[in-house]
């Protein structure tokens, strides 16, 4: 099987890209967040990680267990709630975090922001593509600072008629995979539009940087 933006080795057999299913643990709930004009370490800092704990990171060639992100497995023995990896590609910057725990963030004021509106503000564009272990999967897009797409999805045919047409674009060329619940078209829509490698050795050409979360 495969989809039309991934060669067939590029995907696993959930249609997730290969080095996001080799960076996770089994069973994962697990997101990718993707925004355009904004370096890595500042990504990081947005979504929660302390500026002083951020660090370059050289991946492990294997995780040592199937309860271990890889990512997790870099920063070892340190053994935070989730742990956050970006790098950069161009003008776009990826997030992965291996939780989940940065799809909402609280705000002084008591309520929460999507991240990707917080990713966005200042005239930028964030994204982000999530899948959860036993409930929804989704994507969300938003540029400078507004919401433009918010929804659960499982299939090309469920995006809403008023999706942008650079989300629209990223999910055509995702494509659809032969499986009952494609959840992983979010995350293969956010890899397509922010470009990003579709295997683990594209990954690790690329200078990443680590962040626990506690």
């Amino acid at each position: 099987m495969s989809a039309p933006g991934f060669a067939p080795d590029a995907l696993d057999e959930f249609g997730c890209p290969t080095w996001i299913s080799e960076l996770a643990i089994d069973d994962p709930n697990h997101l990718l967040h993707v925004v355009r004009d904004l370096g890595p370490a500042d990504a990081l800092e947005l979504l929660g990680a302390e500026r002083r704990s951020i660090t370059s990171c050289e991946l492990p060639a294997e995780r040592p267990d199937r309860w271990t992100s890889l990512p997790r497995a870099a920063i070892a023995p340190l053994n935070p709630t989730a742990v956050l990896l970006a790098g950069r590609i161009g003008e776009w910057t990826f997030v992965y975090d291996d939780l989940g725990l940065t799809l909402g963030l609280p705000q002084p004021e008591g309520q929460s922001l999507e991240a990707a509106q917080l990713l966005s503000d200042k005239g930028k564009v964030a994204a982000t593509g999530f899948v959860t272990m036993d409930g929804p999967a989704g994507f969300i897009y938003a540029v400078d600072g507004d919401l433009l797409t918010s929804q659960e999805l499982s299939a090309l045919e469920e995006l809403a008629d008023d999706t942008p047409a650079e989300v629209r674009g990223a999910f055509e060329t995702a494509g659809a995979y032969d499986i009952e619940l494609d959840d992983y078209i979010n995350m293969r829509a956010a890899c397509i539009l922010a470009g990003l490698p579709s295997t683990m050795r594209g990954l690790r050409h690329i200078p990443l940087l680590v962040a626990p979360l506690y």
